[in-house]
C-alpha cells in the first residue's frame, strides 16, 4: 500500500488540481451563460467536454509511460490503474454526493441536517461547476444526479489509461495525426 501511495501520489494531485481548475472555468462559463438555458447547456456542455478531454490526455500519458516500463520490465501490469488513481482523487465528490443523498429527506426536520446539506451542496456545485448548467436545466432537485456525474471522470480515466497502455490515439479515428518529433516516430 505504501508502494501505491509512493508511486500514484503525483498523479493523484494532478487529477485534484484539474478538477480545481475546471471548476474555476465552468463557474466562468456557468455564470457567463445563466441567462440563456441554451447558452447554458452548451456552456455545460463544453465545460463537461473540456474536463474529460484533460482526464483522457492525462491518463493516456501514464498509460504510455506505464507501458514503457512494462516492457523494459520495471513495472508489473496493472490494468484498472486509471481507473484506481481516479476514483481515489474523487473520494472527495463521492462522499459528498452521499452526504447530499443522506441528508436531503432531512432537511426539513432537522436543523444540523439542513445545515449539513446546505454547505455540502454549496461545494458539490463549486467543485462540479461544469456539470452545473445539466443539473440546473434538467435535474435541479435530484440529488442522485451529483453520484451520477462521479462516473464519467472515473471511466474516461480508465479509458485513456487502457488506450495510451496500448499506443493507439483516439485522434487517429478522426484523421487527426500528432505532430511528433522525428525522434519519436
Amino acid at each position: 500500500m505504501k508502494e501505491f501511495w509512493k508511486s500514484n501520489s503525483y498523479n493523484i494531485v494532478k487529477c485534484l488540481l484539474n478538477q480545481v481548475a475546471i471548476t474555476m472555468f465552468g463557474l466562468m462559463i456557468a455564470f457567463a451563460t445563466m441567462q440563456n438555458e441554451t447558452m447554458l447547456l452548451i456552456g455545460s456542455l463544453f465545460s463537461i467536454g473540456f474536463y474529460l478531454f484533460l482526464t483522457y490526455y492525462m491518463f493516456w500519458e501514464i498509460g504510455g509511460k506505464d507501458r514503457i516500463q512494462e516492457d523494459a520490465g520495471r513495472r508489473k501490469k496493472t490494468p484498472v490503474r486509471g481507473l484506481v488513481i481516479s476514483l481515489i482523487s474523487y473520494i472527495p465528490m463521492i462522499i459528498m454526493a452521499i452526504l447530499l443523498l443522506v441528508t436531503f429527506p432531512h432537511t426539513e426536520t432537522s436543523e444540523p441536517a439542513a445545515n449539513v446539506y446546505f454547505v455540502v451542496n454549496m461545494l458539490t456545485r463549486a467543485l462540479h461547476a461544469m456539470y452545473l448548467g445539466l443539473i440546473t436545466l434538467y435535474s435541479p432537485y435530484n440529488q442522485i444526479a451529483w453520484i451520477l456525474v462521479c462516473l464519467p471522470a472515473p471511466i474516461v480515466a480508465q479509458v485513456g489509461y487502457m488506450l495510451g497502455n496500448r499506443n493507439f490515439r483516439i485522434l487517429g479515428l478522426f484523421g487527426i495525426k500528432p505532430n511528433l518529433k522525428d525522434e519519436t516516430r
